[in-house]
């Protein structure tokens, strides 16, 4: 687990907390808009069903949209590192340009760590940290599908351990925060509620996001200050 990678994932939320959340709702908001309302508005005998509609439309929608959050995420957090100002319209700009490349290298590289699942939990799991620059890779830069792979494989090495670590740590207090809103609003049931929690968590999972990129500028860094091996003689 890296402290100094959640200590800055965590500041550069807050810093920026009304920027990731315009990035994020713009999908989010509308999605979890139908989901609920499938949820809500469905009669009581059908609940069943709705359950499974709101599913796949939630499924979808990350399938779909997903990338365009997190393209838009990666363009806006390259901005700030740079010290550039990063604006919702400029994030979503470049999310869009990068949208339907990242979404064939997620489609990819989903079915790449579906089949380590199948296998074993293990290989999975692997497979998934070491494809976890893959997005900043395709969207910073501009790699090809198969270079972005291969780049990903090569730059997380001795870093795997820690972004599984890190992982771990954001991914359970995400969903502390999910379970504590989820059972707040069922609570409450009430359909502007819901939507409002799930929009929520929806921002928070953001952080994973950030996370990434930092590991990922941090090994691009040092990849590229690395001293070249001079040639044998």
């Amino acid at each position: 687990m890296r402290r100094d990678i959640l200590e800055e994932t965590f500041l550069l939320l807050v810093r920026h907390f009304h920027l990731f959340t315009l990035i994020a709702l713009t999908v989010w908001l509308p999605g979890h808009v139908v989901i609920n309302y499938i949820d809500f508005f469905t009669p009581e005998k059908g609940a069943a069903d709705a359950a499974a509609r709101s599913f796949r439309v939630a499924l979808s929608v990350e399938a779909i949209f997903g990338p365009l959050v997190v393209a838009s995420t990666l363009a806006a957090l390259v901005r700030i590192a740079r010290g550039e100002p990063a604006s919702y319209a400029q994030a979503l700009l470049d999310g869009l340009v990068a949208w339907p490349r990242l979404f064939i290298a997620r489609l990819v590289a989903s079915v790449v760590v579906l089949a380590g699942l199948i296998a074993l939990v293990v290989p999975g799991v692997i497979i998934l940290v070491r494809l976890s620059f893959v997005d900043a890779l395709v969207v910073l830069d501009g790699a090809p599908l198969g270079a972005a792979l291969r780049r990903s494989n090569a730059l997380t090495q001795d870093r795997r351990v820690a972004i599984f670590w890190t992982g771990g740590v954001l991914f359970a207090a995400v969903f502390s925060v999910a379970m504590t809103l989820s059972t707040l609003a069922g609570a409450v049931h009430h359909f502007v509620v819901q939507v409002l929690a799930d929009c929520v968590i929806a921002v928070t999972q953001t952080v994973f996001t950030i996370a990434l990129f930092l590991f990922y500028r941090e090994a691009r860094h040092a990849a590229a200050t690395a001293a070249p091996v001079a040639p044998s003689d």
